[in-house]
């Protein structure tokens, strides 16, 4: 594919590798001939300076028939006018970073179709959300966020107190912001005794939960933060978290946690960045300390913290960090990477990891070239089901059709569990239906998923 990217920045330079390693042909754009220049030394990249709310740029970048517009710079609003600038030229497909997350917490405005903008990335927002599912779910099997993390999956054991076993799920009276996606239950084989097996079942009406049945639940992130009460799984509540790095993922991520009502400190070594810092979030506390220095980090007692995270830019420092705290006997130690061969040497440590908002950039693009309806896939039960987040494109032949009159038409072991349109999010029930542009979120068996970018 021919696709330009607006902005060299780290975030930038690193998509424009990544997509030039994958064999498509990329034109970065910068005001700055330095950073075009560093970008070029690494990859074949075609760069140009200049800037791109400058409509005769992206104009003359028309005669190489570009397949995607790509806005990355770190200022919303010029992200926002080139996208507008892209389309209106006749760019096909055009995709906008964004850091203020009411763009991607559309209602009342849609910010897509105001702008011109095909796909919203809030990258700082799906790193910071990666993490605090790390943080505040320590007993769930698996944990996943869709929709930037306004649809939450999280996969748990049924304890044995759970009083409801047994009840059809027509009958169980689930509160009406999630849905049950999924069952894996243990049962002996039948033709041998001795031998337990996997059953997987995609739940309807008919079906019922039992005590150490594995559990997926799908809904409103906001709401599904209470479903331990419901199942009756005993909570650990969270106080004190301390962030190592002032950067735009540990900033998101603090703001969460205050919402959650968690204290919460931040360690950062620029006093600039303090003192911007302090001004949006009034309720954490802002430390201007160097992390590696030990004798502060044992005045600090983060020994005795919830959670101890690092989200600086740098891996390496964020690895130092990281393991100084391990080795401080923190309780829980959370790790941002964007260089995955760290990983294993985290895993060695005991020390959890995430993915930086780098990574989360380029495999959302990777998802969106290579699929319309496609934005992401996660696997359940060792790839027996699949979790798939698709967009429902305007040809879809199940648009303007109730979910329940949907039955007869769709395969057996699909179902749609969350729909997210302009920013508000409704649970898959049978009155539900499915517009153009709307995010879909179903669980699935493999083999069916092949089909459902022909569905929706």
């Amino acid at each position: 594919m021919n696709i330009v990217i607006l902005g060299a920045g780290e975030l930038g330079s690193y998509l424009a590798s990544v997509l030039a390693k994958d064999e498509h042909n990329v034109t970065i754009i910068d005001k700055d001939p330095q950073r075009l220049e560093k970008v070029s030394e690494g990859a074949d990249i075609a760069t140009l300076v200049g800037y791109g709310s400058r409509w005769k740029i992206l104009d003359e970048l028309l005669e190489f028939e570009p397949d995607i517009f790509i806005a990355m710079t770190g200022d919303d609003e010029t992200n926002l006018v080139s996208c507008a600038i892209a389309k209106n030229l006749g760019y096909p497909k055009t995709v906008a970073r964004v850091k203020e997350i009411g763009f991607l917490a559309r209602s009342r405005i849609d910010f897509g179709r105001l702008f011109y903008v095909d796909h919203f990335i809030g990258a700082e927002v799906l790193a910071a959300n990666d993490i605090l599912k790390l943080i505040v779910n320590p007993k769930d099997l698996l944990v996943e966020n869709f929709a930037h993390g306004a649809i939450q999956m999280r996969t748990l054991t049924i304890p044995t107190n759970f009083d409801k076993q047994n009840i059809l799920l027509k009958d169980l009276k689930i509160p009406n912001e999630m849905i049950i996606g999924l069952i894996k239950r243990k049962k002996i084989n039948p033709k041998n005794t001795e031998e337990v097996l996997d059953e997987v079942i995609f739940p309807h009406g008919e079906d019922f939960i039992q005590a150490g049945d594995e559990v997926t639940i799908v809904g409103d992130s906001s709401f599904l933060k209470d479903i331990d009460a419901f199942f009756k799984i005993e909570k650990i509540k969270l106080e004190n978290i301390t962030i190592v790095g002032a950067t735009a993922v540990g900033v998101r991520l603090a703001h969460i946690l205050e919402l959650r009502n968690i204290n919460v400190k931040i360690i950062e070594i620029d006093k600039k960045r303090c003192e911007e810092v302090a001004d949006l979030l009034p309720n954490s506390t802002i430390l201007n300390e160097d992390a590696t220095n030990i004798d502060f980090l044992n005045s600090e007692q983060i020994q005795n913290d919830d959670a101890f995270v690092c989200t600086t830019n740098v891996d390496a420092r964020n690895f130092l960090i990281a393991n100084i705290a391990r080795d401080l006997k923190c309780r829980k130690v959370i790790s941002l990477i964007s260089n995955t061969e760290f990983a294993p040497l985290l895993q060695k440590n005991n020390i959890k990891f995430s993915v930086s908002e780098r990574i989360n950039i380029a495999n959302r693009i990777l998802s969106i070239l290579h699929e319309d309806t496609l934005i992401s896939i996660a696997t359940l039960v060792e790839n027996k089901a699949k979790v798939m987040e698709l967009s429902v494109s305007e040809d879809s032949k199940i648009v303007g059709i109730p979910l329940s009159d949907l039955s007869n038409k769709l395969p057996k072991n699909l179902l749609i569990t969350a729909i997210e349109n302009r920013g508000r999010i409704m649970i898959g029930k049978g009155n539900r239906i499915l517009s153009p542009g709307d995010t879909v979120i179903v669980i699935t068996s493999p083999e069916i998923a092949l089909k459902l970018t022909e569905i929706f």
